[in-house]
């Protein structure tokens, strides 16, 4: 009987524990992450499933992250990856940057590499001593890669999908090409071009199954599709062609290619020497051909938008006609584009252009307004248009339309026509005005790049039909060359195709560092208040100019600008009008500019607004409130002289205070050429969508304020001047990986894309474009000198410039060798004057292996969080710290590196529990154990820092002895209440052996030069917990959570129950 109810409860029992684990895993994720990407990061080459990828599984952190560290991961670049989200139905979702491209990297020093995925978010973060993001592409070499066959060696030499095989041949800057000769007759030809011998940057089709048309030329998509090669004849000369001239690494967008067969089948007669020399590989049996007839007429039409297309005509042709469609969802507010053929091939007769009126050309037959087209330069039409009401586009009619007349009667002529797209800027109406909303105004081509492709659904080209026809007849064939000997180069195996869509990730962001690895950079600070050199460059007109108050009885008018200087005037009581000024004077020209001028309808009513241009200028003054203004002329404006943008006249209706403001959204700079039009080669964009951009022109502003109604003085024509010859030092902008695209590089040759550019008066200019979101960005300038010495400049004291980046925008750093001050402006940008902290880090050189100190975390600046036990007062400690004389630590302030304290020197070993001044930047502490086990206390009090002087932090570390205090978890004993012979083993609570992010723990001269960098653009890393379980004040312990409380209590009283059921039966059958 016992044995009975013995076996019955056990079977209970297991039943109960079964459920309890069921239930478990039920609770846990359902979900595994996987890194896949490149062998030399993985191991194994894009396997993205647990099986395939067992050493790849990402940790589970317990907060939607997760997380996988490559351990020393040897210098390589371009190594690429993605996250794969395994189901648990098996499905798979591939995840890469935030446009799905792979991430892409280099790893210039051998360090661990660490993956963190944020499942919330899909962001991936990617970070390392030695990870640096890749922001271009240097092309070394282009090859031809794909299904060769060793047995037929005339495609692709017989080389199997090997990169570094077939090498092409630069015809041109930047386009390449390659000739197979006696292809044989195949229909599914396979090949990509890939670049520097490697797969990493590669461009295919756009759609798998692609067969380009023989000779046309087609867009190559960036890691996209093999394309498929048919070669229809018995034989035939396969050639290759990509032009990567206006390809944009940014984008990705912008590669041409061409894949061009021609029938070789006939082979031409040929007349025996006397000697042969049997070739080592023969080529293969030829037939005679008959040459191919070429149309009279051929014409190739390109474009940087739009779609290629060609057409073949015979000899009666007069006319060509090239017709551009756009199928777009948003309306238009300026557009310009720029059209180039060949003057000898054809003319533009303007009788031909005209509308349905018969009075207008009718070239942008959708523009009707707002427009100029200038068709008076042989070999071009230039056009550009601006119009506040928007222009709405149909994808039916066409964008552009140029009829060409033919001259002569050609013969095999091939020529090329070319619409080159400047700009496209759409808008969306605000119904209150009736005009364009400024804000909703995207520049999504710009200076002949797309910027952002998702507002073009279709760019298609159209000619006038073909009209040759070629002829049957046989003709003489022309002269061929037997194929050379062909040696078959080492094969490799193709790559697994089951590898997705992939092209490298667009410009990062770098997100909060976590690492602080060895540099040369001074200690740091943040600037003092910055100006603006005159008359260079812009200056930071966000702040308005000191003003004085007005009296009473009188208005006090403030103006600013985003161009334009700030200036503020008081108008006496008496006075009925004011007028506000704004004036530009600059080296070039102006092509077109669009504004709008905004003030209190309360207190200022609109009397006349001026500007010094009427041809091609629109004003539009009728919403109270509201001016807004667009000029475009491709005969240019002439503002080599202190000339007025825009005056305007008010009537005073009210006395007290109050503001108008200028917005330049777009204002483009040129030089005319010699047919007096502007010279595209000349043309800059100074402002684009309200943001400064980059020039090398000189330019000044100036705003003037006056009482009464004055109409300025528009000045007479001045040829501009020559700017003088820049000077000898070179100087470049080193500083934030998130601003500078590389971290702390001052030479030329580390960082060639932050040199600043001379304005020829002894300040330097580099302006960096897009700047996201970011806090406490730093920057120095470095001057490096002819002897090859360097110069690192800061604020007045020589520390780091700290500004963050509020909002997304250009970033102009300004650098006056005469002054030695650094200027930094942008819309967004905001010069930190105070320190807010919300967090304080011990960090240090953690070991894994050793939790006592720092929980084992190395150099992780989110990792452990002090207790704030008094008003900026902050305390940690750590428990049974082994003997070591060379512990490292450091404070860092809100899990970043950019405020941090630390030794006013290296080696600096503080006594035990006495204060000292802690160094803002400063060097790392050396902590002395010399005991066999220690509780280490640090504390920082910045009760008395001052951020302006960064002086008055004082730290103190105290290291006592605790080799005698028992250094293990007593056991827990389950209550005697419960089941009083039975104990329940020693539970030890599990520290932390989360594996940190990076165990390299180099001496720190400067937190600025942390690295890491995350892919999703516009948008900062979260703050990474680093190894702790929790993220509470106090977190020395380093617990880790190990399971289902709640379960585990439930599994612990179905077993200690089932021993009292099995004791009590025991006894009763007694």
């Amino acid at each position: 009987m016992f044995k009975k109810a013995l076996s019955l409860v056990v079977s209970l029992m297991l039943m109960v524990t079964s459920l309890s684990f069921a239930a478990i895993s039920v609770s846990a994720a359902d979900t595994t992450y996987v890194v896949a990407g490149a062998e030399e990061l993985c191991g194994v080459l894009w396997k993205g499933t647990p099986e395939e990828a067992p050493a790849n599984v990402m940790t589970d952190n317990g907060d939607g992250t997760y997380t996988k560290v490559f351990t020393n991961v040897q210098p390589a670049s371009g190594l690429t990856l993605k996250v794969v989200e395994n189901g648990a139905d098996g499905s798979q979702n591939w995840i890469g940057d935030a446009t799905g491209n792979n991430i892409t990297f280099n790893v210039t020093a051998a360090s661990d590499v660490t993956v963190k995925f944020d499942s919330s978010t899909k962001e991936i973060t990617v970070t390392g001593d030695g990870v640096q993001f890749v922001t271009n592409l240097d092309i070394d070499s282009i090859n031809a890669v794909g299904n060769g066959d060793p047995d037929d060696e005339a495609w692709l030499n017989g080389a199997a999908w090997d990169p570094t095989a077939n090498p092409m041949t630069e015809v041109s800057d930047k386009v390449y090409e390659i000739t197979f000769k006696n292809v044989t007759k195949f229909d599914n030809y396979q090949v990509k071009f890939a670049a520097n011998g490697k797969w990493t940057d590669s461009w295919g089709a756009a759609a798998e199954n692609f067969t380009p048309e023989s000779g046309v030329e087609f867009d190559a998509a960036y890691n996209g599709e093999n394309l498929t090669v048919n070669v229809p004849y018995e034989f035939a000369d396969v050639t290759l062609k990509l032009d990567l001239t206006n390809f944009d690494y940014a984008t990705k967008l912008g590669a041409k290619a061409t894949v061009t067969v021609t029938d070789t089948s006939t082979q031409v007669e040929t007349t025996e020497a006397d000697t042969t020399v049997e070739p080592t590989t023969a080529a293969p049996a030829t037939q005679p051909t008959a040459a191919a007839q070429k149309a009279p007429l051929t014409v190739n039409a390109t474009s940087n938008v739009f779609s290629t297309a060609k057409a073949e005509y015979n000899s009666e042709t007069n006319q060509v006609t090239v017709s551009y469609y756009l199928d777009t969802d948003y309306d238009l507010v300026n557009l310009e584009w720029y059209f180039t053929f060949d003057s000898e091939v054809f003319t533009v007769n303007n009788k031909n252009n005209l509308d349905s009126t018969g009075k207008k050309l009718g070239i942008m037959p959708q523009i009707t307004s707002g427009y100029v087209i200038n068709t008076s330069i042989p070999g071009k039409v230039n056009a550009n248009a601006s119009d506040l009401g928007l222009y709405t586009i149909n994808k039916d009619i066409p964008f552009a339309k140029i009829v060409l007349d033919v001259k002569g009667t050609p013969e095999n002529v091939e020529t090329t026509v070319n619409m080159n797209v400047r700009v496209l800027t759409k808008g969306e109406m605000d119904f209150d005005t009736m005009r364009v909303d400024p804000d909703s105004m995207v520049s999504y081509v710009c200076d002949y790049i797309i910027h952002d492709a998702s507002y073009i659904k279709a760019a298609t080209t159209k000619l006038t039909e073909s009209t040759f026809v070629p002829s049957t007849e046989s003709t003489e064939a022309p002269e061929t060359t037997v194929a050379p000997e062909t040696t078959v180069p080492e094969t490799t195996a193709a790559p697994e195709t089951t590898v997705p869509e992939t092209t490298a990730a667009p410009e990062t962001t770098v997100p909060e560092t976590t690492a602080a690895p060895e540099t040369t950079v001074p200690e740091t600070t943040v600037a003092p208040e910055t100006t603006v050199p005159e008359t260079t460059e812009a200056p930071e007109t966000t702040v308005a100019a000191t003003t004085e108050e007005a009296p009473a009885g009188a208005l006090n008018v403030n103006a600013t600008s985003n161009l334009f200087p700030a200036s503020s005037k008081v108008v006496a009581g008496d006075e009925e009008y004011v007028t506000v000024t704004y004036y530009f004077e600059s080296e070039k020209n102006v092509l077109n500019a669009d504004f709008n001028l905004t003030y209190d309808p309360t207190m200022l009513a609109l009397d006349s607004v001026m500007t010094p241009y009427t041809n091609g200028v629109v004003v539009n003054s009728a919403t109270a409130g509201k001016v807004y203004g667009n000029m475009s002329s491709l005969n240019l404006y002439n503002f080599n002289q202190k000339t007025p943008f825009v005056s305007v006249v008010f009537k005073r209706l009210g006395l007290g205070e109050t503001d108008v403001n200028l917005t330049v959204d777009n204002l483009t700079l040129s030089l005319a050429n010699a047919e007096g039009v502007t010279d595209e080669a000349q043309e800059e964009g100074l402002v684009r969508d309200g943001v400064l951009a980059e020039t090398s022109t000189k330019y000044s502003v100036e705003t003037e304020i006056q009482a009464g109604k004055v109409t300025p003085v528009v000045p007479t024509t001045a040829e501009p001047t020559t700017a003088p010859a820049p000077a000898g030092s070179t100087y470049v902008v080193a500083g934030s990986e998130e601003l500078c695209g590389v971290l702390w590089k001052g030479s030329p040759e580390e960082a060639p894309e932050n040199v600043m550019t001379a304005n020829g008066d002894g300040t330097y200019t580099k302006v960096f474009t897009n700047v996201q979101i970011a806090d406490s960005l730093q920057l120095k300038v470095v001057e490096n000198t002819a002897d090859g010495g360097q110069n690192w400049i800061g604020d007045n004291g020589d520390n780091n410039i700290t500004f963050n980046v509020v909002a997304a925008c250009d970033v102009t750093v300004t650098y006056d060798s005469n002054t030695g001050k650094i200027t930094v402006s942008g819309d967004g940008v905001q010069i930190v004057s105070d320190i807010e902290i919300k967090s304080m880090h011990a960090v240090g050189n953690g070991d894994p292996d050793d939790e006592s100190w720092l929980n084992g975390v190395a150099w992780d600046p989110t990792a452990n969080e002090m207790e704030q036990v008094a008003d900026k007062v902050y305390e940690i400690t750590y428990h049974n710290v082994t003997a070591f004389d060379n512990y490292q630590v450091k404070f860092a302030a809100n899990g970043k590196w950019a405020d941090s304290w630390g030794g006013a020197e290296e080696n600096f070993t503080p006594e035990s529990g006495v204060a000292f001044d802690a160094v803002y930047n400063g060097e790392n502490l050396t902590v002395n154990v010399p005991y066999e086990l220690a509780d280490v206390t640090l504390r920082i009090d910045l009760s008395n820092f001052n951020y302006a002087t960064k002086l008055g932090a004082v730290a103190t570390v105290t290291v006592t002895d605790a080799s005698q205090v028992p250094s293990t978890v007593p056991a827990t004993t389950v209550p005697a209440t419960t089941v009083p012979t039975t104990t329940v083993p020693a539970t030890t609570i599990a520290q932390n052996t989360t594996t940190p992010n990076t165990t390299l723990a180099p001496a720190t001269e400067d937190a600025t030069s942390s690295t890491g960098a995350t892919v999703k653009p516009g948008t900062a890393d979260t703050a990474n917990n680093g190894n702790n379980g929790n993220n509470t004040a106090n977190n020395n312990n380093g617990t880790v959570k190990t399971g289902n409380a709640s379960m585990a209590a439930v599994i612990l009283l179905v077993l200690v129950s089932a021993t009292g059921v099995v004791y009590f039966t025991r006894k009763k059958i007694k």
